[in-house]
């Protein structure tokens, strides 16, 4: 326990320190925004850059721990600002991975239940489309299709606990869960259709319906939590892309809009935000993995 605390602070000690470096470093340097105007050199200042870097450090944490996280630049607190984020994204976050690791898990069970090696690897092909196309290119395609054309739903935007607007983006950022829960579940419960104990089950002339919906799922899901639980921790942390096409107001916009603008307030605690719940879930799949494997036992003797 005392060496996962340990290892928490250092990690947020880290983790404050790029976030604060980076966005100051992005609000201070904007000769980027000259590159489309032709002018190559611009008038800039020289400060002592270690003096500057120390001095915005201590007035990132002054911000986090007694001002609340400080302001944004349009005079927004900004802890409210993230707290009013946090229920969209963590809504949109939900809907997609129930939406993918329920129909990857039940397409990989299905699969096996009727003995397709045709649908095995005809899924397998899609999932891999899937993971070597663009998530933008998804999210288009949803909106021409499901608004555009049917009419079926909103273009964007976002109603508290209103499913009816993370239908698009949940499907769009789904439809990757799905792909990669697919690849790993079937591949595992085909591996275990051949053990030594399903074949036990099979002459003792279990119902192959109970075997492969009880007996092989319940063997094979703990493992495949855990990727479901690294999913889920990249997409709470925000997904700007699918956000920005569906003008969704969750923790991806705002940090597209904090880089777009250059907040450095806003950018650093949102970076810092990120990197904290992605880091919890991470540990917490890695300590599951652990516990499953047999070694968190070894480590306790």
């Amino acid at each position: 326990m005392k060496s996962e605390i340990l290892r928490f602070v250092l990690f947020l000690i880290l983790l404050s320190f790029i976030a604060n470096f980076i966005s100051t470093y992005r609000a201070k340097d904007r000769e980027f925004l000259y590159a489309d105007g032709g002018i190559s050199e611009t008038k800039k200042e020289e400060p002592n850059i270690l003096f500057t870097i120390g001095t915005s450090y201590i007035l990132f944490w002054k911000n986090i721990i007694w001002e609340n996280g400080g302001k944004t630049q349009s005079g927004e607190n900004i802890y409210s600002h993230i707290g009013s984020r946090i229920l969209p994204s963590f809504h949109l976050a939900l809907f997609a991975i129930l939406f993918g690791s329920i129909l990857g898990i039940v397409f990989s069970l299905t699969g096996l239940f009727f003995k397709s090696r045709f649908l095995f690897k005809s899924l397998g092909f899609l999932s891999e489309a899937i993971l070597s196309t663009p998530v933008f290119v998804a999210a288009v395609i949803l909106l021409l299709l499901f608004f555009y054309k049917w009419e079926l739903f909103p273009p964007g935007g976002y109603e508290s606990w209103n499913t009816y607007y993370v239908v698009l983006p949940g499907i769009a950022l789904g439809m990757r869960v799905f792909a990669r829960i697919y690849l790993f579940h079937s591949k595992e419960v085909w591996m275990e259709s051949d053990s030594p104990y399903i074949l036990l089950l099979k002459t003792r002339g279990y119902p192959w319906k109970h075997i492969v919906f009880k007996e092989i799922f319940i063997k094979v899901f703990p493992v495949t939590m855990i990727l479901i639980v690294l999913d889920f921790g990249s997409l709470i942390s925000g997904a700007m892309v699918v956000e920005e096409i569906f003008f969704f107001p969750g923790i991806g916009k705002s940090l597209f809009f904090s880089i777009k603008s250059m907040d450095t307030n806003l950018l650093s605690t949102l970076l810092l935000y990120t990197g904290i719940v992605f880091y919890i879930l991470n540990r917490f799949a890695m300590q599951w993995q652990k516990k499953l494997s047999g070694e968190a036992d070894y480590g306790s003797v």
